[in-house]
């Protein structure tokens, strides 16, 4: 790219593989316009998962940036811009775990440019044997995946800041003398594993690298035994015909969802995900600067992790600033991704937001079409205001924990509307919130924890909450770490609103397990009259051996197995004549996890 201000801008390596350390080189070539006397050249980094950021503190800690100037007469300060504190990142001044430090300023303080002066800017310092380098991402998200560079370029020095790396009401980004965008390709890892998963009519295979990207392969014939003809989507999924196709791996190992299919009384199970964020997040743009929008992540969610149903959730405040709301033109946008991504009986898109308040984070998801107007007003301060503000609305709130609120210990909002909030969201890419006495998949200890914000709490409290997992997606890979499980005879919007309503929902923690638990014929998450004598019914099939069930009473293990295979089905019965609720957890080998909803006898 050729301009008065830079001759040429160029990044080495320009193709990368997915997790690679590497030292990466900008290069920036001079034109005859291009001055070093107090301007500002910021590099606006990409950050999606794993990415490293730039950092200045220290040479031994990946990310480290140095520069090399051909001119010696030019004096320059280098920087790193914390989005979230809106100042300069330093050791005594950082935003959260310096996940929003993303932009490297170079401050030219004095000095006579020259045209064809040379400015290498080195992100990932390898230091000649004592720098780590720069973790790219570990993420492919198209078949064709790139990460961006944008060069800023500022020639009087004291523009270009402050950054929020977006405009919006109320705040103009900073508009650069010229901004010059260079990319870098970021390609799968060799392929580990297959992935058979079982849709109504057809069978998808899933060629997955160490961080589950899609491989980049046109034969099939390369990993199963069989002579199958198949389909190829967009992304590289592999799509048969047969959804009761039996295949064999030639190599690697082989992962086969069972089919979900008129699993109780003719009602199938679909796999969705109710909470996760597009590039339209305050956090994904400042943290993350994640570039799937919502027709991007939708597409994603259909055709790599071959999903039913899927809700954006993007941050929204309509008490806050404006910073911290979606935007009235990015909720257009997603409500028309919500139409166009919608097909039934093949995937169904919901609109919808995360909604912060005294009591916590709560995910919205939307049945209906609700104009700007009605999720901006700026009267509703807590989560008792929108249910009032929305009453007679077609709509769900699902609460999850992860950020616990600030209200009392033991104090809590329950929401007065019937069939509003039926369900908690127990897991997601955070961990497990189930209890606070978890083995598997335990929320780390970064991670906050109330005693009185988990699925035990709410169980023992009284409170009929069904049990969902979902993703919490801020990276762009929509479908991963969380999947809420429905109960319906059909694919549509309203069968899934109904399911989740009524309760007949089971969450995993990405393992497409089947999951059927009953009592005296009652599906999970029914409220019933007390019986005495109760037959309890469970039947699991895995992806993976399964090493342990649990049925808990009352939020306390009950009895346990140890089936140590795919497939389990027990039918025991059991005499109790106080009011009680019962559950099921189940773990594979592999510590993926499966929990059904509640059922209550009142």
């Amino acid at each position: 790219m050729c301009t008065n201000y830079f001759k040429n801008a160029d990044i080495t390596p320009d193709v990368v593989l997915a997790g690679d350390s590497v030292e990466m080189t900008i290069k920036l070539v001079a034109g005859p316009d291009f001055s070093a006397n107090k301007s500002r050249i910021i590099l606006d980094m990409p950050a999606y998962l794993g990415y490293s950021r730039p950092n200045c503190l220290h040479q031994e800690v990946d990310g480290f940036t140095e520069v090399f100037c051909s001119n010696p007469d030019i004096r320059y300060r280098k920087r790193i811009w914390d989005i979230e504190v809106d100042d300069f990142a330093s050791l005594s001044k950082a935003g959260f775990k310096g996940m929003a430090q993303r932009m490297f300023v170079l401050e030219l303080l004095e000095g006579e440019a020259g045209e064809d002066d040379e400015i290498l800017i080195k992100i990932g310092y390898t230091c000649d044997g004592y720098g780590t380098g720069m973790k790219v991402s570990s993420l492919v998200l198209s078949r064709e995946f790139y990460n961006t560079v944008h060069i800023r370029y500022f020639k009087d020095g004291t523009k270009g800041l402050p950054d929020h790396a977006r405009s919006y009401k109320g705040y103009d980004r900073p508009v650069p003398d010229i901004e010059i965008p260079i990319r870098f390709r970021i390609l799968p890892r060799e392929p580990e594993a297959l992935r058979l998963i079982r849709k109504k009519d057809e069978a998808r295979l899933v060629i997955l690298d160490r961080f589950a990207n899609v491989c980049q392969t046109q034969r099939i014939s390369d990993f199963v035994n069989e002579d199958v003809e198949a389909d190829i989507n967009s992304y590289g999924v592999f799509k048969l015909k047969n959804p009761h196709i039996k295949l064999s791996s030639k190599k690697l190992p082989l992962y086969e969802t069972p089919s979900m299919f008129n699993v109780f009384e003719g009602y199938n199970v679909y796999f969705g995900d109710l909470h996760s964020h597009s590039s339209y997040s305050n956090d994904c743009i400042e943290r993350e600067k994640q570039e799937m929008t919502p027709d991007m992540l939708f597409d994603f969610a259909q055709n790599v992790a071959n999903l039913d149903f899927m809700a954006i959730t993007d941050h929204h405040q309509p008490w806050d600033i404006e910073r911290n709301k979606i935007g009235e033109e990015n909720w257009k946008k997603t409500l028309c991704a919500v139409e166009n991504s919608t097909e039934n009986g093949e995937f169904i898109a919901f609109p919808g937001f995360e909604f912060r308040c005294e009591r916590g984070d709560t995910a919205v998801i939307l049945n209906e079409t609700f104009p700007y107007k009605d999720i901006d007003i700026v009267d509703i301060k807590n989560i008792k205001d929108l249910w009032d503000s929305f009453k007679g609305r077609n709509y769900i709130t699902i609460p999850h924990f992860h950020n616990p609120g600030n209200m009392k210990e033991n104090e809590w909002h329950k929401c007065p509307y019937e069939g509003v909030e039926p369900n908690l969201e127990i897991y997601s890419c955070h961990g497990s919130y189930e209890n606070g006495d978890v083995l598997e998949r335990r929320i780390a200890e970064i991670k906050k924890f109330r005693n009185d914000r988990n699925g035990k709490y709410f169980i023992q409290s009284g409170y009929h909450y069904g049990f969902t997992c979902n993703s919490d997606g801020h990276k762009g890979h929509a479908g991963q770490n969380g999947l809420t499980a429905v109960y319906s005879r059909e694919l549509t919007a309203d069968a899934i609103i109904d399911a989740l309503r009524k309760r007949h929902v089971y969450g995993t923690t990405n393992a497409r397990i089947r999951l059927l638990f009953t009592i005296n014929g009652y599906l999970m998450g029914s409220v019933c009259a007390n019986e005495k004598n109760k037959q309890i019914y469970i039947s699991l099939a895995g992806e993976r051996p399964i090493k342990v069930v649990d049925i808990y009473k009352n939020g306390e293990v009950y009895k346990r197995f140890t089936p140590k295979s795919v497939l389990f089905d027990t039918y025991f019965d059991v005499n109790c004549e106080e009011p009680s609720n019962w559950y099921v957890r189940a773990v594979q080998i592999d510590n993926h996890i499966a929990y059904s909803s509640p059922i209550w006898f009142l």
